[in-house]
């Protein structure tokens, strides 16, 4: 899913991202997700910045 949530990429910076919802919607609207840079490839959680060289959620790097 291609999501406008204005991230960039925690690592080269770009904002062109794929996104991935990975938890379930709370009543608030809000779900936790992934995304993946188009431009360098690094997958990361959107809320505490953390990288993954594999994800199972997401099937990335899988």
């Amino acid at each position: 899913m291609k999501c406008d949530c204005g991230c960039h990429c925690i690592q080269c910076k770009s904002t062109d991202l794929e996104s991935f919802q990975v938890g379930k919607t709370e009543d608030d609207g809000y779900f936790d997700m992934h995304h993946t840079c188009n431009k360098c490839k690094a997958h990361f959680d959107h809320l505490d910045g953390t990288m993954f060289a594999k994800c199972e959620i997401c099937r990335y790097g899988i």
